[in-house]
């Protein structure tokens, strides 16, 4: 049984669930599949961990967060169609946030990776240098190039880069609207009606009249930016005559994009967006952060995606300063809360350690994603609560609220609903479901049955064996309190509905391996012949076997029991198990998955074994082909002999 485990999280359920049919290939308990958003996974180490070399809760751990895409740009070409700076300035405190989660989970003496399928720097670079920036020395970057190996081509991290915006009048939805008034149909139509308005016939265009609005000096209105196409904006793409900065700064201006040079630079409504923490590093900081050894992936280099990857490792716990950053952005990503909200609410765990703490954090903190501007009136949410200590009054608890499933920004209506999903909890298996089971299958003392668990769904359909470091490590500390759960463990034991039977539970071939050692009665060894005889769909008579396999068969009671290969009875790691099922007349049942009888029958094959069957056929074919040359001599005779 495998010590350690991966726990998987994914905040949109259903790829969660596709990972889960991926892992089955594995046939590992030692999984943990989650659902949640990764800002709010829950931190289950004690309080006197915390700011100790004891904080954190896993050794490893990958933040493969939310971006814009674009580095998967050749195989998916449409996401030009979607792509806009704005998008990635959006993303970037959501992904500071997660990256800050990652770390305060990371064991000190861990590694944490942070990855994107991105090249822009406000979700790379920018995030990593604010993510050792608030880490104050907690953590360090480390270049893996080394132990890669020479197939990897990683081009440097930034240490500089530019910041740029779209103004208003480059929106997507600002281009879709000209390219709607300037169609070539509306070009002609525009122009038959001024000829019309030149011969008179038609009335002149209505003037829009300007009210004063409160607080506008001399009733002023501002007018809206139009939309100005670019001359450089052309299909296909005309690179610029020269690459110097000059030349790029007028064709970036020409495109619409407005560029900052500092944060003080940001107009004030612009600095929700254009976080302080976008820009590049002091030389002091990038000469202290060594942004040099992220890995830049590009696609062109080894004819791959476009990655981007860089490699932390925690060297000591994170300052109180990261943990009240970590908290403030996944509120306000999820609330629509303002950005100091955390220091005006007077929550003491929320107040930084002097003003100017409290105007540091607040320069630099996240902010809403694009797709969140439409849900700014969506009520905060609660941030998970610890699990409460034993000893407390438990009629004076607040119920512990779990962690919010679904992308950031996404209504719930457009989320698939939690009642259409698996996510009951595990509980363990009531003790009166354990004597008929034991004494059916002979199961040992040393059976660890409190690493059985089922869904708390009802009726115990399932019997599914955890990893003692899951059950210990996770489900004992509550974790399922907290966050939902989609699936972990294998199954040991499934429900039977067939009548001629001793049990109401059959073994399950998924968990086979970890019960077969506890087996001490339905358990007969076979032959290679006969094991691979096992090995097939349908009913297969008693008389297909060898005799002292079928004396075997014969001296079963009705109902499930287990095949090993002989030789390979106690090799877990080979699972040449099988189960299957005794009928009341005289043929068995295999009771596997066909795909699972492929990966058996290429294990014996491996193995050195080959059927009869398979001899026969090579047999008919080698006779063939010595009988090929007598054939064709004799068709060459006779066309000679027609030919004279």
């Amino acid at each position: 049984e495998p010590k350690g485990y991966v726990v998987a999280n994914d905040a949109d359920a259903k790829r969660a669930y596709m990972l889960v049919a991926q892992l089955r290939r594995m046939n590992s308990p030692s999984v943990f599949v989650t659902s949640c958003d990764g800002q709010y996974f829950p931190i289950l180490d004690s309080k006197s961990q915390k700011g100790t070399d004891r904080e954190g809760m896993f050794d490893r751990v990958l933040c493969d967060v939310p971006c814009s895409g674009d580095g998967t740009v050749r195989k998916n070409p449409g996401i030009w169609k979607r792509w806009n700076q704005l998008g990635s300035l959006s993303l970037h405190p959501l992904q500071l946030s997660i990256a800050l989660r990652g770390a305060r989970l990371t064991h000190v003496g861990g590694y944490m990776v942070y990855s994107t399928c991105s090249m822009n720097p406000m979700e790379n670079e920018s995030v990593v240098a604010e993510l050792l920036r608030i880490g104050q020395g907690s953590l360090i970057l480390e270049d893996p190039r080394d132990r890669m190996g020479e197939g990897l081509i990683a081009r440097p991290g930034w240490s500089t880069w530019k910041v740029l915006r779209e103004s208003s009048n480059r929106t997507r939805r600002a281009r879709k609207d000209y390219n709607k008034k300037n169609n070539k149909k509306m070009l002609e139509k525009r122009k038959e009606w001024e000829e019309k308005r030149a011969r008179g016939e038609c009335p002149p265009p209505k003037e829009k009249k300007v009210e004063a609005a409160a607080g506008d000096k001399d009733g002023e209105e501002e007018e809206e930016e139009k939309f100005v196409p670019s001359p450089y904006d052309t299909i296909p793409y005309i690179p610029p005559p020269t690459w110097d900065d000059a030349a790029l700064r007028e064709r970036t201006t020409s495109l619409g994009f407005v560029e900052y040079e500092s944060y003080d630079d940001v107009e004030e409504d612009w600095k929700r967006r254009v976080r302080g923490s976008c820009f590049p590093p002091t030389e002091e900081e990038a000469e202290r952060f060594e942004l040099h050894k992220c890995l830049r992936c590009l696609p062109q280099d080894m004819d791959t995606g476009g990655f981007f990857v860089a490699l932390l490792k925690k060297v000591k716990p994170l300052g109180k300063n990261a943990t009240q950053r970590m908290e403030a952005l996944a509120r306000e990503s999820r609330g629509g809360v303002e950005v100091d909200a955390h220091l005006k609410s007077g929550d003491k765990d929320d107040v930084g350690n002097g003003k100017k703490e409290s105007e540091d954090v607040s320069m630099t903190d996240a902010t809403t994603s694009a797709a969140e501007e439409k849900t700014d009136t969506e009520p905060e949410k609660k941030i998970c609560k610890p699990v409460k200590e034993e000893g407390k009054d438990k009629d004076n608890e607040e119920p512990i609220q779990k962690a919010p499933k679904g992308k950031v920004g996404m209504h719930h209506k457009h989320q698939k609903k939690s009642s259409d999903l698996g996510t009951e909890n595990f509980l363990p298996a009531k003790p009166s479901l354990w004597p008929p089971i034991i004494e059916e299958y002979g199961l040992a003392p040393t059976f660890p049955k409190d690493q059985f668990m089922v869904r708390a769904s009802g009726e115990a359909k399932i019997l599914y064996f955890m990893s003692k470091s899951i059950k210990e490590e996770l489900i004992d500390r509550g974790i399922q309190d907290r966050v939902t759960v989609i699936n972990s463990g294998l199954k040991g034991f499934e429900r039977c509905s067939l009548k001629d039977t001793n049990v109401s539970y059959r073994i399950a071939q998924e968990g086979i391996q970890y019960v077969v050692p506890h087996i001490t009665k339905r358990i007969l060894s076979a032959s290679m012949d006969d094991f691979h005889t096992c090995v097939k769909e349908g009913f297969i008579p008693f008389d297909k076997f060898s005799e002292t396999f079928q004396k075997g068969l014969e001296e079963l009671t009705p109902g499930s029991f287990i095949v090993t290969l002989k030789g390979y009875e106690k090799d877990i790691s080979k699972k040449m198990f099988l189960v299957m099922w005794r009928r009341s007349n005289p043929v068995v049942n295999c009771f596997v998955a066909k795909i699972e009888m492929e990966g058996i029958l290429s294990r014996m094959r491996a193995l050195g074994y080959v059927a009869k069957e398979e001899v026969v056929v090579a047999v008919a074919a080698a006779a063939d082909k010595e009988d090929k040359p007598a054939a064709e001599k004799a068709s060459e005779e006779t066309a000679q002999d027609k030919a004279s």
